[in-house]
């Protein structure tokens, strides 16, 4: 998960989130822990364009009201990732 957020970062490329948006929505078993990673990837993928950071801060937001415990600590700091530059 983590090489592939770094693959596609700064991309923008909108089936890439999606898909990481899709790990996100798994429950998981046991001692899995890829949702943090593909939250990062998220705003690592999203960062390059400005309709791509809208669209992934909505998105964050709706993971931090509706995700699981894992998904709520990663988003904080990928809201971090996507604003370093630009607050908001």
């Amino acid at each position: 998960m983590t090489l592939l957020s770094c693959a596609y970062a700064g991309t923008g490329n909108v089936l890439k989130v999606q898909n990481l948006l899709g790990h996100c929505s798994q429950h998981l078993d046991k001692g899995e822990m890829h949702q943090g990673p593909a939250v990062l990837g998220i705003a690592m993928v999203a960062m390059a364009e400005e309709l791509g950071l809208e669209m992934a801060i909505r998105s964050l937001e709706h993971l931090l009201q509706y995700g699981e415990q894992n998904i709520r600590r990663a988003v904080p700091l990928a809201l971090g990732l996507l604003c370093i530059s630009n607050p908001k």
